[in-house]
């Protein structure tokens, strides 16, 4: 069976493109620039001031991630995080230099280029136009995709706002940033389509080097788009074997996916040198299959409301099924809907579909993609099955949402392309109506004013922490973090995975004990004070060289009232207190010759 679809209308050269290039340069500067107006205002960024508060803070733990990434653009910011360099951040792990070569991650660019813009705007809004530029990337990168494959600049423009402002993006916001850069994937499905067409892509055209700048710049960028990209690659390199019976007709194919997995060894090179050099740790990564299961692809999530829909009826509904489920929908916030247009889109392929089967015509490709998805992706599915053997990486699957929306709309943009309407007034009526509806389903509530002096009140709270601390201590001063909390992924009850990077964000000498890859021996140091009496870690402490002991008051069932009593009735009565009171730094006593934990001394 052939698949028609994506590419079915291609040629040999660009994909029998009709392009005025001025006119389509104007039109995606004009998308560009509607995107960021429509991310200005659902987001209330107009001001400078705005601008410099995270879209996000600490206020919910369901974005919790957030910190840890604006600790990431922090470490980016002076230097410590570039591709292809060891991961080494002097002012975390203390009393060593906190590493991060054990976690793999292909994203380090998207941390880089937030990191120097930090240097001119600062951390926070460096980290707010990188999640604005995301979803601007998107819109063009779809308009571009569907004027490649010919279809009306009207209608890709509509379709690329559509998908830029899906509600996948701003479920994933600024604490999974870098999941949301999924702009590249109309490309992709591109770069599909031509595998799959009948003429397929020789490796002497212009198409064969479009796809491997595709495939490169899918490599180094998250690993779930990076993953369907080359599966579906691999079937139409199969396809077209089977139509040729010469292996010689999986080279593009198998040229394609190379570049990719390339590009994904260069972005994690420092892991594998790491790992080479200090052996594999096991305990870096952790996951366990029950979150193969919890964080699959559910169709279900895919119609389901967010609890925040601007209609109430779907709110409610929403609400309710998320109080209902035996299985967390997907990631929270709520990530798998993809909207009324995706919906009515979905329903549309489907009806087409079950029409060519009992005429017995060919499916659309886009059928057999969301097809296979589904299979991969679903609870149970080949992704679950593939995990129960040990191999758990691609543990979110729910992800590729984005992807069957991303396929639904390129599919509804050239379909409707081909619909000529007597009058054009029609056309843009339909359009505009079409577009109003989606934007109107898919935006989250507009952030107010309060929700803003909320986050900057947090923030103000522990800027002012950090800087009486660094007023009270010397330079390069250690400071021991309570709850103990390994680093990364691993929350302590009441605390977020990443919180205690709080001071870290807003500190210019001060090192801190939190922030080394965990599963080393040497970051299990810290779990020897279990049992240790108060007064006996207080003594390990100083003899480290530690200077202070910071505590989340969270992270305890009391807010620390006991263990601060405890302190004062050691001789270590001295603290300072956040605003929002609950951040304590109890300050210790300096150790004039202090040693390392494992009984080095300090050099």
């Amino acid at each position: 069976m052939q698949a028609r679809g994506i590419g079915e209308r291609l040629d040999n050269g660009w994909g029998g493109i009709i392009v005025t290039h001025r006119t389509d340069a104007i039109c995606a500067l004009l998308l560009a620039f509607f995107a960021m107006l429509l991310w200005c205002s659902t987001y209330n960024r107009w001001t400078g001031e705005n601008w410099g508060t995270p879209l996000a803070y600490i206020s919910s733990p369901d974005k919790g991630d957030v910190v840890g990434i604006l600790a990431g653009v922090r470490a980016a910011r002076d230097g410590h995080v570039w591709p292809f360099q060891f991961l080494n951040i002097p002012e975390l792990g203390a009393p060593y230099v906190a590493n991060w070569d054990d976690y793999p991650s292909t994203e380090k660019l998207l941390l880089t280029f937030p990191g120097l813009l930090g240097r001119i705007i600062g951390i926070f809004a460096a980290a707010n136009f990188m999640v604005m530029a995301g979803q601007v990337l998107s819109a063009v990168s779809f308009f571009a995709a569907c004027r490649l494959l010919g279809d009306s600049r009207a209608w890709s423009c509509a379709g690329a706002i559509i998908f830029a402002f899906s509600r996948f993006t701003f479920a994933h916001g600024l604490h999974h940033f870098t999941i949301g850069y999924y702009w590249h994937m109309p490309l992709c499905l591109v770069v599909c389509g031509w595998i799959f067409n009948e003429e397929g892509i020789n490796l002497r055209e212009r198409r064969f080097i479009f796809a491997v700048i595709v495939a490169f710049v899918t490599g180094i960028q998250n690993v779930y788009f990076t993953n369907i990209f080359a599966q579906f690659v691999l079937f139409g390199g199969f396809l077209q074997w089977w139509r040729s019976r010469d292996w010689r007709a999986v080279l593009p194919a198998a040229a394609i996916i190379g570049v990719a997995a390339l590009a994904f060894l260069l972005m994690n090179l420092n892991t594998f040198i790491y790992h080479l050099v200090h052996g594999p740790n096991t305990g870096a990564v952790v996951r366990a299959y029950r979150w193969l299961e919890i964080y699959a692809l559910k169709i279900v999530d895919l119609v389901v409301p967010p609890p925040d829909h601007h209609l109430s009826f779907f709110g409610r509904f929403g609400a309710w099924h998320m109080g209902n489920v035996v299985l967390s929908p997907g990631e929270i916030p709520m990530s798998g809907y993809i909207g009324l247009t995706g919906i009515a889109v979905m329903i549309w392929l489907l009806l087409v579909s079950l029409k060519k089967v009992v005429t017995g015509s060919r499916l659309p490709l886009e059928s057999w993609m969301i097809l296979w998805i589904l299979l991969y992706a679903g609870v149970g599915g080949l992704n679950c099955l593939i995990g129960s053997f040990g191999f758990q990486l691609f543990r979110a699957t729910t992800r590729y949402s984005i992807v069957i929306l991303c396929i639904l709309l390129m599919y509804a943009v050239r379909r409707f392309s081909l619909v000529k309407f007597k009058n054009p007034v029609m056309t843009y009526a339909i359009l505009i109506a079409i577009t109003f509806v989606a934007l109107w389903d898919q935006l989250p509530p507009t952030v107010t004013a309060e929700e803003l002096q909320e986050t900057a009140s947090q923030m103000a709270s522990d800027r002012h922490f950090t800087e009486r601390m660094e007023q009270r201590l010397p330079p390069a001063s250690m400071v021991f973090q309570l709850p103990i909390m390994e680093y990364p992924e691993s929350p302590a009850p009441g605390v977020g995975s990443y919180d205690h990077f709080r001071p870290y964000l807003y500190s210019n000498h001060l090192r801190y004990s939190f922030g080394s890859d965990k599963g080393r021996p040497r970051e299990k140091w810290q779990q020897g004070f279990g049992g240790a009496s108060l007064r006996d870690i207080i003594n390990r402490l100083e003899s480290y060289g530690f200077a202070a002991i910071y505590i989340n008051r969270n992270g305890f069932p009391d807010k620390g009232e006991g263990m601060l009593n405890a302190f004062k009735d050691a001789g270590r009565a001295e603290t300072i207190i956040s605003e929002r009171q609950d951040l304590v730094c109890v300050f210790l006593k300096y150790s004039p010759q202090p040693v390392m934990p494992d009984g080095g001394l300090y050099r």
